[in-house]
């Protein structure tokens, strides 16, 4: 008779959805939809009707610029644990590049 350890691998594991994060990346967009469009002069109007402050509102724009196979990795639940709202609105610098954005949020693929 033989013992086994059978340890799930990480990739097996079911992805797990970050409805925080997912909704973080459609309010920038929609955000940026309004200021592109006109329905917004600024983010100022914006912070007021959601009650949060311009600096918030102006560091979760950038989630509106994020590289679309980002988004999909976000929709699907599969992207790394460590990509939060919190991260990439803390972050200083997030690059318009997609491909550059995908090696540095560690989301290629």
């Amino acid at each position: 008779m033989s013992l086994r350890l059978v340890i799930e691998a990480e990739r097996t594991r079911a992805p797990k959805v970050d409805l925080v994060l997912l909704k973080a990346v459609a309010r920038a967009r929609r955000w940026f939809d309004d200021l592109a469009a006109g329905r917004a002069a600024s983010v100022k109007p914006i912070a007021t009707q959601q009650a949060i402050s311009a600096r918030y509102v102006g560091r979760l724009l950038r989630l509106a610029f994020l590289a679309p196979q980002i988004v999909d990795a976000i929709a699907d639940g599969r992207q790394p644990p460590d990509l939060t709202v919190e991260m990439l609105t803390r972050r200083t610098v997030l690059p318009l590049d997609w491909d550059v954005q995908k090696r540095l949020l560690g989301a290629a693929g």
